[in-house]
């Protein structure tokens, strides 16, 4: 196993299952006692630190949790006051999400830089490259010159509008439309890839007036 390995991985999709529900077992514990929670907080914290310490692997959590006694006393030298089984699987699935998100900067890194070799005008950052491909899920694409990205969403479970279009300005301003409409929501996200520069200048007047 190695840290490429992503967040649908089979193969560790046990152990992050377990790590969730230690999360759902011990947090509901604590949120009625400010006192044990701030003191569980630190426990997990200098548990992830040590987890950090050992590597940026997911085997190091899976290894971690074969030998919990030594990963605490070295974390925790005072002692804990949760169930060990606990502390570790909360620690492990924080540590895990850090390992996840750090390999998504680092992926979304290498599109860009791939994209501006290759002179493109969009790096598609996740999903396929047009919306018109889904039928559940999202596709998200920056635009490099204005670093504006754009997300398209297909969501028919929630029981709102099912499509929906997000334009993240690169300034950090945003802004989201719905859609009932298949074809509307396509041409909207068209309308967007064909000028963004003039799509988010209209965006932008549209909410100042």
């Amino acid at each position: 196993m190695d840290s490429t390995r992503g967040p649908f991985d089979p193969s560790v999709a046990g152990p992050r299952a377990r790590w969730r529900a230690a999360e759902d077992r011990l947090y509901p514990t604590l949120i009625t006692n400010p006192a044990n929670y701030q003191r569980a907080l630190t426990q997990v914290q200098a548990v992830v630190e040590e987890l950090r310490r050992r590597g940026d692997d997911v085997a190091v959590l899976l290894a971690a949790e074969t030998e919990p006694d030594q990963v605490l006393a070295a974390a925790c030298p005072e002692g804990v006051g949760l169930p060990v089984d606990l502390l570790m699987g909360v620690a492990c699935g924080m540590r895990d999400r850090e390992l996840t998100a750090h390999r998504e900067r680092v992926r979304v890194s290498r599109v860009v830089v791939d994209a501006r070799a290759s002179h493109a005008e969009w790096a598609t950052l996740r999903g396929p490259a047009t919306p018109a491909e889904l039928a559940d899920g999202s596709a998200s694409v920056l635009h490099l010159e204005s670093g504006t990205v754009l997300t398209a969403t297909v969501d028919p479970w929630s029981g709102d509008p099912p499509f929906a279009l997000e334009i993240a300005a690169a300034d950090g301003a945003a802004t989201q439309r719905t859609f009932t409409d298949r074809a509307e929501w396509l041409a909207e996200y068209e309308r967007w890839r064909a000028d963004p520069v003039a799509a988010l200048s209209e965006t932008v007047r549209m909410r100042t007036t």
